[in-house]
């Protein structure tokens, strides 16, 4: 009895895999496909319309044949350098990519005011009115009202402003700088717990310092960078566990995966997945130790927000309000609103005026009609249907600069801005073009190589821990289908894609050597 029972538990593993497998692949093959035909783009400045182009084959093509050249130029330094120089080039080639991380945005945040508006400004003036003893934004219909979520954020921003000072945002900016670069080394890390490839950790490094929305969203005041460093510290500790299981790994895991979700509610995304492949790796290993963690990250996440709640309640003397329900969100990311497909506009907030007192329960079943009616229409015109969720989908993920560029440029004209004429100006005007060409091509880089991971990493005995984040990208493609569509959201899976990209192009490249040698020589196929 026992026998069978592990029996089916492998099987259950095995069957785990090759589901990551299949829909990773299914849905990077699509991805990489439509970001060879095709861009979507959104100028800064105007409204949030994604304009969708038709892409140039032939600049993809040789952006691809350039990244497979420099693959195959790596694999000849690997095989020729010997050990000890191949560890002194991945040194320094990683140094070179943090350093430019830094410098570059440095430069971005001192070349313009890059002042915070909309939901940041909420955030860090939020933080900064609780510390003045100013609770307004907790009052019924206020900002905090309909977003209780976001109290997490402004509690981590009230945190260091205890230290730096109310509305100093800079601090926030700076802050946001020194966690891309941690981002940057913790995909390293990853990488370098995946294979000792020496040619798969240069073609990290090189990605890297081509990642410019990750260098642009620096002085985003928002929760998608630390979310980001998050994620990748708690992959770290999966796969540090992995290999020597020792318990400070664990208490890591635990902690890193409770801020990830702090500071940025969709991280739950990040949670189910991590709660997925624990749960199948202790079944298969008997590994309760993991289990025990992952069910405290749960319990940390869930009552570090609690905690949040009853804080301010308690400074306040405002009753905790539960928010906008959820249901108004998915059914705006049915709507088609000017010509786009999911985008925000503003329902969710219009159906709380509209119902009296904000009445949580009437509201949840107004959304709730009017989804149905919005699916029924679906139903009704598949061709319409069709067309809508195509859109919605490139609108998000293929959009090479994630509104990096549309949130966070400054004009010339706006004080403390950018000189006239300068490359940070040109990048809100004609020099836009140039860094969403640059973009273009890497995104369609980056997404072949995950189409790679997924094909030839992904096998039915690998590490499932291995895979969390490229579990959570599949579980954010299908929650972008549901929720609210915007580029930004896509942005923190992007980062998370470049240690898998990288690894994919080196089984890529060993794969194709081995056929090559196979068919030109007898030999076996790596």
């Amino acid at each position: 009895m026992e026998q069978n029972g592990r029996k089916a538990v492998r099987y259950l593993y095995f069957a785990g895999n090759l589901v990551v497998r299949l829909v990773g692949s299914a849905i990077f093959l699509l991805l990489a496909w439509y970001s060879f035909r095709y861009t979507q783009y959104m100028l800064p400045g105007g409204r949030e319309l994604p304009v969708d182009v038709q892409d140039s084959g032939s600049r993809n093509l040789l952006g691809l044949a350039v990244a497979a050249g420099i693959m195959a130029g790596l694999l000849l330094v690997e095989k020729h350098m010997d050990k000890g120089r191949q560890a002194a080039l991945r040194r320094w080639a990683l140094g070179a990519a943090l350093l430019w991380i830094a410098g570059a945005g440095i430069w971005w945040l001192s070349s313009s005011a890059h002042a915070p508006v909309g939901d940041q400004a909420f955030i860090y003036g939020g933080a900064s009115y609780f510390m003045e003893g100013d609770y307004g934004f907790l009052d019924k219909g206020a900002y905090f009202a309909m977003h209780p979520y976001q109290l997490g954020l402004t509690a981590f921003c009230e945190l260091l402003f205890r230290v730096a000072g109310a509305y100093n945002y800079r601090a926030f900016q700076i802050l946001n700088l020194i966690l891309a670069v941690g981002s940057v080394y913790l995909g390293y890390r990853v990488l370098a717990e995946m294979t000792e490839s020496t040619a798969a950790l240069l073609a990290y490094d090189i990605l890297m310092m081509g990642c410019l929305p990750l260098i642009f969203y620096t002085p985003w005041v928002y929760g998608d960078i630390p979310s980001i460093f998050f994620a990748l510290l708690a992959e770290w500790m999966l796969l540090r566990y992995l290999a020597d299981h020792r318990r400070r790994d664990l208490a890591i895991l635990a902690i890193s995966l409770a801020l990830a979700m702090l500071v940025r509610k969709n991280s739950l995304i990040l949670l189910v997945a991590a709660g997925l492949t624990v749960l199948l790796h202790a079944l298969l290993h008997r590994d309760r130790r993991i289990l025990v963690t992952f069910l405290l990250a749960l319990v940390l996440s869930y009552g570090s927000y609690e905690a949040i709640y009853k804080m301010y309640e308690i400074r306040s003397g405002i009753e905790h309000d539960d928010g906008l329900p959820i249901i108004a969100w998915v059914t705006m990311g049915m709507m088609e609103n000017y010509g786009v497909y999911g985008w925000y506009n503003d329902y969710p907030k219009q159906l709380y005026f509209r119902v009296a007192e904000g009445d949580k329960e009437a509201m949840a079943a107004i959304a709730k009609q009017d989804l149905e009616a919005r699916l029924k229409e679906f139903g009704d015109d598949r061709e319409y249907a069709e067309a809508f969720f195509k859109q919605k989908v490139l609108s998000q993920w293929n959009e090479p600069l994630y509104q990096a560029l549309y949130f966070n440029a400054e004009s010339p004209e706006a004080e403390g801005g950018p000189a006239p004429g300068s490359l940070a100006a040109g990048l809100h005007g004609e020099r836009y073009v140039d860094a969403l060409a640059l973009c273009d091509r890497w995104q369609l880089v980056v997404y072949v190589g995950m189409l790679c991971y997924f094909v030839l990493a992904v096998k039915r005995d690998s590490h499932i821990l291995q895979h969390t984040l490229a579990v959570t990208m599949i579980g954010g493609f299908f929650f972008s289908i549901l929720y609210e569509a915007k580029a930004r959201y896509i942005f923190p899976y992007y980062v998370f894609m470049f240690p898998y990209a990288a690894m994919g192009y080196r089984l890529a490249a060993g794969y194709a050597a081995g056929l090559l040698k196979r068919y030109l020589g007898g030999g076996e196929v790596d």
